[in-house]
């Protein structure tokens, strides 16, 4: 079982407060107003890069598809410019055949419709298409110069916040550097079990850790572990340190 003699359990009671500073002090900076602003901003910069994406990839299909029904059409034009000269030609005789042709004809001005139709759709898509991709990349452009402004802002207002964390950092690490391995990984493992708070002091009969008193017995057991062993409130289970 982990002890710590009452020298160390002070050390123990320092460096929670330290510790304690340090994660008030994340908490303010990541909940800056500037932070949330940016966060804000890259949040919405995220979503129109995504729509910018899929806009693009939709417009390269509509391209494609473009592309594919104005040579279906050339080749449909072919075909009837083709069929039209051998029906004019002469060399037909046959009415059996020149109605073939005719059917033929037909068939192929009703095809050259249907496509020019659906290219007249994927023309009005594609304009559609560029229009947004021309928006969107504006307005993500946008988003990037603001983002950028707010992340200089947010950084000029964290500059005090920042200056207080490296100095309490630099504490964390003598107060820990001092101290037994086993001792503070002890402490470590119990503060993230307990949201970061691991080291409680005891005023009367009262654990500042869950504001809870103990009985006339927890007491005694407390200021008897207290000696050189390893305090420990009954009811949250945190190292408890009588106040000096």
């Amino acid at each position: 079982m982990t002890k710590a003699t009452p020298d160390q359990q002070q050390q123990l009671l320092e460096l929670q407060a330290v510790d304690t500073a340090v994660r008030r002090l994340e908490h303010r900076r990541a909940h800056l107003p500037e932070q949330q602003a940016l966060d804000e901003c890259e949040a919405t910069l995220r979503k129109v890069t995504g729509e910018l994406a899929t806009a693009r990839e939709d417009l390269e299909r509509t391209e494609k598809a473009q592309s594919r029904l104005e040579g279906e059409i050339q080749t449909v034009e072919s075909r009837r410019k083709s069929e039209e000269g051998r029906m004019f030609s002469g060399q037909i005789t046959s009415e059996r055949e020149l109605s073939a042709i005719r059917g033929e004809l037909a068939s192929l001005k009703t095809r050259k419709g249907d496509l020019e139709d659906q290219l007249l759709e994927a023309m009005e898509r594609r304009e559609e298409l560029e229009s947004l991709v021309e928006e969107l990349t504006r307005r993500r452009k946008e988003l990037t110069e603001q983002a950028q402004e707010l992340g200089e802002s947010r950084d000029h207002a964290a500059t005090d916040i920042d200056a207080e964390l490296a100095e309490r950092r630099t504490e964390r690490g003598e107060l820990a550097g001092a101290m037994p391995a086993d001792l503070l990984e002890f402490y470590d493992r119990l503060r993230e079990r307990k949201d970061g708070l691991a080291v409680a002091e005891l005023h009367g009969r009262t654990c500042q850790g869950c504001r809870l008193e103990l009985t006339a017995t927890e007491l005694e057991d407390v200021k008897d572990q207290a000696k050189g062993g390893m305090p420990r409130c009954e009811q949250c289970e945190r190292i408890l340190v009588p106040a000096g």
